[in-house]
């Protein structure tokens, strides 16, 4: 049997052109069976802000700063809600005598053997004078990265 020609081409190589086509399309869709956790290699982090004196200035800038830097970290992905498996940030941002940003990271829920839930928090800060507000956050974003890293290298290793 022939195959018929149209304007001197065969249909067998395009069919089986597509029909690749289709399956690479295929491949690269999600499957559903991937728990959210499991569809991405970076670490997710929900972050909180809180301000002690919410009319100051300076505090509202740092914050502001601290936040745009945290968003374009290529490190993380930052997720508008929390769910178990993300990395949850609360910071704080203080100016006792000096500016203080408190920062309290909690890991993702961890099975353990013993089919116990952990999370292991934990708190760090970082202080400066008012006129080195600007290296505070990265000051800061600096300590965080060392945190997460560590952090899924352990778990990785639980694993």
């Amino acid at each position: 049997m022939m195959i018929p020609r149209l304007g001197g081409m065969r249909w067998r190589p395009v069919i089986l052109v597509l029909v690749i086509m289709v399956m690479l399309a295929l491949a690269w869709l999600p499957t559903g069976s991937l728990l959210p956790e499991q569809r991405s290699n970076k670490p997710q982090l929900y972050v909180t802000y809180a301000i002690e004196n919410a009319d100051s200035e300076l505090l509202n800038n740092l914050q502001f700063d601290l936040q745009q830097r945290l968003e374009q970290r290529h490190e993380w992905r930052i997720i508008e809600s929390t769910e178990p498996y993300i990395w949850r940030l609360n910071i704080t941002f203080s100016r006792p005598d000096q500016l203080v940003i408190h920062g309290e990271l909690t890991a993702p829920l961890m099975e353990t053997i013993a089919d116990t839930d952990t999370r292991t928090v934990q708190r760090f800060k970082v202080q400066g004078p008012a006129e080195a507000s600007g290296a505070l956050p990265a000051q800061f974003v600096k300590v965080l990265i060392d945190l997460v890293e560590s952090g899924e290298a352990a778990a990785a290793q639980k694993q």
